[in-house]
């Protein structure tokens, strides 16, 4: 939510809005703009890239150090401010980091999941919901309701990260420029903060 919401509106996590965006720029011919969308892909890629070389540089795999370094990392990310350069920045390392959590942690109870995207889990739930339904199969049901609930996780991230990406975020530097930019609520929220503050800043006397 950090980079959608503070970092230029980009979804640092799944690419396939990032795909979408480029498309749409390079529609556009805003050369830009597809360098913007196109840096968090090339990204990801390298993620994807590093952690398989590493799987196949060592069996024992440390997989419990990647949400570790992943929240290091974020920690980092968050406090720098949103400037154009600095957001590509940012955006770069979610996406790599969240390259490296999807293809490290691929599993869980032996199913196949997607720990950063929703849609194969829901796929995934409603499919063996269906098998359940039909054939009364309690094994299927289990498994369908321990897809939503890795779905019903997310959302709570979401839920929780939304008004800690916009209380806790980091002001532009140029709200008015921004403004447009995104026309979510939340967004417009924080650009009428910062322009409020700067307003105020503005308006201070100048003591000399």
């Amino acid at each position: 939510m950090h980079t959608y919401f503070v970092r230029g509106g980009v979804f640092a996590n799944a690419q396939t809005a990032n795909v979408v965006k480029l498309g749409i720029a390079a529609a556009e011919m805003n050369i830009e703009r597809c360098l913007f969308y196109l840096w968090p892909i090339l990204a990801f890629t390298a993620g994807v890239m590093l952690s398989l070389w590493i799987e196949d540089q060592s069996a024992e795999y440390p997989r419990r150090l990647v949400p570790g370094v992943e929240i290091l990392f974020m920690v980092i990310i968050a406090f720098p401010p949103v400037s154009e350069t600095l957001n590509i920045i940012a955006n770069i390392m979610v996406s790599f980091l969240y390259a490296m959590q999807m293809q490290t942690f691929q599993i869980f109870r032996r199913h196949g999941i997607a720990t950063t995207v929703v849609t194969g889990n829901l796929r995934k739930a409603v499919d063996c919901l269906y098998k359940a339904i039909k054939e009364k199969d309690r094994k299927q049901l289990r498994i369908s309701m321990t897809f939503f609930s890795i779905i019903l996780l997310f959302i709570t991230g979401v839920i929780l990260g939304t008004p800690c990406s916009l209380k806790f975020s980091p002001l532009d530097p140029d709200p008015c420029r921004a403004a447009g930019d995104c026309l979510h609520p939340y967004h417009r929220r924080l650009q009428k903060r910062q322009i409020i503050q700067y307003t105020l800043k503005a308006s201070q006397p100048v003591m000399y």
